[in-house]
């Protein structure tokens, strides 16, 4: 958690910092970032870094729970246009196809599964923290057409739709197709998972 003096800063200037973390963190995994970068991006003295944080990883991890939230909060808000888990997947499909093309979305969480493989205690954490998110959104979806009524079965699936999304996503850059396309492509997979392949 960063330091007090940080949270004293104007906004502007923590923005600044944070991005120029997370560019690092985003080109880099932990081991391989480097402070001198972030301050030189951000303009700051070296000194004023430590002031604001006790070392990279404590930036480090604050800047993943920061990006986990901000991800969180955008689903959340989804969540308040539909109660149909299909439609809710396909209208979040365009931030998440930004997020993956603009933001470089991927390469980021690649390198933080990287980084915190060996941190058994945060990625229990972190698992705990998707569910309760998911078990959020389903709270706000009708879910009494879908033939699965197990709360575990229920979390699979929701995480089978985001696996298939990502997929679409991956692939679509890959091919260089539109964010049109990709959609289509993702429309064309959500229609499978709810009607399924084989004849009633």
């Amino acid at each position: 958690m960063p330091k007090d003096t940080f949270f004293h800063l104007d906004d502007e200037k923590r923005k600044k910092i944070m991005k120029a973390a997370k560019d690092e963190f985003t080109q880099n995994e932990l081991h391989k970032s480097r402070v001198s970068n972030i301050i030189k991006k951000a303009g700051i003295p070296r000194g004023s870094f430590y002031q604001y944080f006790e070392d990279l990883t404590d930036l480090y991890y604050y800047v993943i729970n920061d990006s986990f939230d901000s991800l969180e909060e955008m689903g959340k808000k989804y969540s308040e246009f539909t109660n149909d888990v299909f439609e809710y997947a396909l209208l979040s499909f365009m931030y998440d196809y930004e997020g993956f093309v603009h933001d470089k979305r991927h390469q980021f969480m690649r390198n933080v599964v990287k980084s915190i493989s060996s941190d058994k205690r945060y990625i229990k954490n972190f698992v705990n923290r998707r569910i309760d998110y998911i078990e959020y959104v389903l709270s706000h979806m009708d879910l009494a057409n879908v033939r699965l009524k197990d709360h575990n079965d229920l979390i699979r699936m929701y995480q089978l739709i985001q696996d298939v999304k990502r997929n679409v996503i991956q692939k679509a850059i890959i091919e260089n197709k539109s964010k049109e396309e990709a959609y289509d492509d993702f429309k064309w997979h959500l229609d499978i998972l709810k009607y399924g392949l084989v004849k009633e």
